[in-house]
């Protein structure tokens, strides 16, 4: 698992948070197999933001259907209990705001029977779009009828997409399903003047399927064959297919892999290149873009999901998804073309849409639609 997994949701809760107290409640199970006596808590304070995580342990007993059931029973007695408790000691909250439809969001529709709070629930999943092995369409009954129940019982949906939140809306029914971005934090992600010197392509990110890493490989390696000015830094899990490609295709020399990275590492590493390339197959509206922007970076990136959403012939190259004839002549493109990218303009209009501050405030005003407005002053 990516230690950085669910951290765009987190950068939410902080944006929030500078308006208003919020307390973010994670329940997850203490390691594979792993026994403890007693759920374990963590609780972490930074400013308005109060993050709880509840562990819980859990030991499989070999049997899939059954062990499945178990987790889940094991989970919702866990989040209820916690629950229970915390509204006994702390009151009852304002608002309930779910980030994960399932399974969190029934515990949203739980809390709204049980005490008659109303939620919203900001959805951030590319699972809507075709392409996904998990897709929503390829799920199961149960999961589909649950999220389904969960985001038309919801006062306000949430996406960070335009496209997503079609998507969504057609599928459900749900007539404004509004779009709120995902938010960049400015202080790690700023403008460096200073020219990495050799031209520095990079790219950030799980490498699965969904980015197609092999695709971009294999343009860097027909880029080899028109020009030697460059260097790839690609930065991801440590995978041995990815390395035993870049042997192969003879990009040893120009190609530097790296293992994951914190979050302020991922602000230097853009800091220190010239332009971001993703090459993925399907999206919702991805962080590293906007991050990438706030940094000053042009894009190359595909026209899938909400992407061209923030990207234009100002801040990026756009390819069709799986074109790599297109993405190999992108490439060569954004090293003949570079300066005509204004890279201080574009970090000041992406840290100028996605800041903690902005982003914040529009959380604000959703909050507002809900609840009454005294309450939340």
């Amino acid at each position: 698992m990516s230690p950085l997994n669910g951290d765009f949701i987190q950068r939410h809760a902080y944006a929030a948070s500078g308006f208003q107290p919020i307390t973010a409640i994670h329940v997850a199970q203490f390691g594979e197999d792993f026994e403890i006596a007693h759920d374990k808590i963590e609780v972490i304070k930074k400013g308005n933001l109060t993050e709880i995580i509840i562990f819980f342990s859990f030991r499989k007993w070999g049997i899939r259907l059954l062990d499945k059931a178990r987790y889940n029973w094991k989970y919702y007695k866990t989040y209820k209990k916690f629950i229970r408790q915390f509204f006994s000691k702390e009151g009852l909250p304002n608002l309930v705001h779910v980030h994960i439809p399932m399974k969190a969001g029934m515990i949203a529709v739980w809390i709204k029977r049980t005490w008659g709070i109303n939620y919203i629930v900001s959805e951030h999943a590319v699972i809507y779009s075709p392409g996904p092995k998990d897709a929503f369409m390829n799920r199961s009954l149960y999961f589909r009828r649950q999220v389904r129940n969960i985001l038309k019982s919801a006062t306000l949906v949430t996406n960070v997409s335009a496209h997503d939140a079609r998507l969504i809306g057609k599928l459900f029914g749900l007539p404004n399903v509004q779009v709120l971005r995902n938010t960049v934090n400015t202080e790690y992600f700023k403008y460096n003047p200073e020219n990495p010197g050799r031209f520095r392509f990079l790219h950030i990110s799980t490498l699965g399927f969904q980015k197609n890493p092999e695709g971009i490989l294999h343009c860097f390696h027909e880029l080899q064959k028109l020009r030697g000015d460059w260097e790839f830094v690609l930065i991801g899990p440590d995978r041995e297919h990815i390395s035993t490609l870049i042997r192969e295709l003879g990009l040893g020399g120009r190609v530097n892999y790296k293992n994951e990275i914190s979050y302020p590492e991922v602000a230097m590493e853009m800091e220190k290149s010239s332009a971001l390339v993703m090459f993925s197959r399907f999206e919702n509206f991805p962080c590293i873009i906007i991050e990438a922007l706030c940094c000053g970076l042009p894009v190359i990136a595909t026209v899938v999901g909400g992407i061209p959403e923030c990207l234009d012939k100002t801040n990026s190259f756009l390819v069709e998804e799986g074109d790599q004839a297109a993405l190999t002549l992108a490439l060569d493109m954004m090293m003949e073309k570079y300066s005509e990218f204004d890279r201080s303009s574009i970090s000041a209009q992406a840290r100028a849409l996605y800041n903690y501050d902005r982003i914040g405030r529009q959380f604000q005003d959703l909050y507002k639609q809900v609840v009454n407005e005294d309450e939340v002053d």
